[in-house]
Parts: structure tokens; C-alpha cells; sequence
């Protein structure tokens, strides 16, 4: 892990490797990520705000892969978060060549009743520091080599979802943004894809107070690992694809939710979202 000590003979063997910048590192998908890329050969900037796990996975890393990981405790709901992540990579003396946008939380209940600060944090996380993000990556990369973006929104991207209404929006948009621009950097240097997961198995649930709900449930939608939700949205950004929806069950309702009147789609999601005894219908 960077300790703002290196050699020359270091210097040199990093600047051999491409470096990736993963958000929301310090567990679930986006540890899972970092991984995938470590096994790879990266170098990793990693980023989450939850400080003591992020420098365990780092540490971890560092050690098992033989590379190079900053780690980078920031809260990207604060507006200077992403420009204090890519001053730590410029005061490396690096450029990175992939950027992972993971960092992610729910808030689940009647919008009358829930947190508007707390809703006004996941916008900001969940809409702002990708778009923020994004533009600086894409500014500040060497665009004599391959770059990659992969957004994680979800399978919430193609209903609205009463109960967790301002988290479906927010994950609609960032599926839009994304397709659009896998299509403004068609045939550049650039690849950007979207990765929507369904369920997953990931201290998301309980964070947000809904380990009783039908979708934490693992039915009827499909409860997946992180690892293998990690591994999907790896492959399909190495192959260019505009986005993926991992796992077989989350596909069909994927492609349901876009083929049925959105009205059903709504009272689908409505029922899927409600809470039950222990979890299951």
C-alpha cells in the first residue's frame, strides 16, 4: 500500500502497469473488482468511506498480487471528493486507464417518511461523483492506449420502485448516462459499459434495513455473489458491451420490465420491494 516511499526500481516497474480506480472498494462488488483487476495486473487506486476496510483490502492486495494499491479514504458524497482521488493519483504520477464507479447505498420506506438528507447523499453518490468522476478520468487519459468505464447501476434501472423510489430513479439515470456514452466513444480509445445487478449478496440489505424484503430473498429474482456479479461485469466491459445484467432469472426480468406496461412493471416492483416474515413469501 502507498506509504510515500518508493525506489526507482519501483518507479519504473509501475509505470510498466496500468492503473485502475475502483469506488466503494472496501467491499461487496467493488472489493470484488478490485481483485479482478489486481489478478490482471493492475495497480490499483482504491476508494470508499469506510476507511478500516479499505485499508484491509489494500493491504491484502498489495501483499497476495504484488502490486501497487493507494488507498484513498473519502466520503464521494462531499463535493471535493473526487477531484482530492484524482490529485492522489496525479501526486502518484500516474494516469489511469480503467475507472469503476461502484459506491452505492439504498434508502428503503414511504418517501413522506424517510430521511431527505440521507436521499440527498445517495443523489449525490450515486448521480453527481460518477458524473464528476467520469469527466475527469476521461480528460486526464492517455489516449494513446485503451480506457475503460464500467458504471454499476442495477436491474432497479428498468422499473420505478415504490418504497425505494429515489434510489430506482437514481440508478435509472446512471444506466442512461452510460449508454449514452458507450455511444459517444463508439470507435475511440474509450469502451464504457453498465453493469445491473440484481440481488446480491452484500451487506447492501442490511445498511439499508431490508433483509425482510421479497428481493433480498433470492426469489423470485436471482441472489448472486459478489465475486460472480464482478466476474460479469468484467467480461462484458473487456468485450465492449453496452451494459450486462448478471444472472439468468434477473435477465428475463430485465427484459420483461421493458416489454410489459410500465404499470405493471411498477406494481411488480411494488411487491417484490414489500417487507415479509423472514424474508420470504
Amino acid at each position: 500500500m502507498d506509504t510515500g516511499a518508493r525506489t526507482a526500481g519501483q518507479d519504473s516497474r509501475e509505470e510498466a502497469r496500468s492503473v485502475a480506480i475502483v469506488t466503494g472498494a472496501s467491499s461487496g462488488i467493488g472489493r470484488a473488482f478490485a481483485g479482478l483487476l489486481a489478478s490482471d495486473g493492475y495497480d490499483l487506486l482504491l476508494t470508499a468511506n469506510d476507511a478500516e476496510g479499505l485499508v484491509a483490502v489494500a493491504s491484502k492486495l498489495e501483499a497476495d498480487r504484488s502490486i501497487a494499491v493507494v488507498a484513498v479514504p473519502v466520503d464521494l458524497t462531499l463535493p471535493d471528493a473526487p477531484d482530492l482521488i484524482f490529485a492522489k493519483l496525479s501526486s502518484w504520477g500516474r494516469t489511469a486507464s480503467v475507472l469503476i464507479n461502484d459506491a452505492g447505498f439504498n434508502v428503503y420506506g414511504r418517501f413522506e417518511d424517510t430521511d431527505l438528507e440521507r436521499e440527498l447523499q445517495m443523489i449525490r453518490l450515486h448521480l453527481i461523483a460518477p458524473t464528476v468522476m467520469t469527466k475527469r478520468f476521461l480528460q486526464l487519459r492517455d489516449r494513446s492506449q485503451p480506457n475503460f468505464i464500467l458504471n454499476v447501476s442495477s436491474v432497479a434501472a428498468f422499473v420505478p420502485g415504490p418504497a425505494v423510489s429515489v434510489h430506482f430513479a437514481t440508478r435509472a439515470h446512471l444506466f442512461s448516462f452510460s449508454l449514452a456514452l458507450h455511444d459517444e466513444f463508439r470507435g475511440t480509445d474509450v469502451r464504457v459499459s453498465c453493469l445491473c445487478p440484481g440481488p446480491t449478496r452484500t451487506a447492501f440489505f442490511g445498511r439499508a434495513s431490508m433483509e425482510r424484503v421479497r428481493l433480498a430473498s433470492g426469489w423470485p429474482m436471482q441472489l448472486m455473489e459478489p465475486e460472480d456479479v464482478a466476474a460479469a461485469g468484467y467480461r462484458a466491459l473487456k468485450a465492449g458491451k453496452r451494459f450486462v445484467v448478471p444472472g439468468v432469472r434477473n435477465r428475463s426480468f430485465a427484459l420483461a420490465a421493458r416489454m410489459v406496461p410500465r404499470s405493471v412493471a411498477t406494481r411488480f416492483s411494488r411487491w417484490i420491494m414489500a417487507e415479509v416474515p423472514g424474508g420470504r413469501k
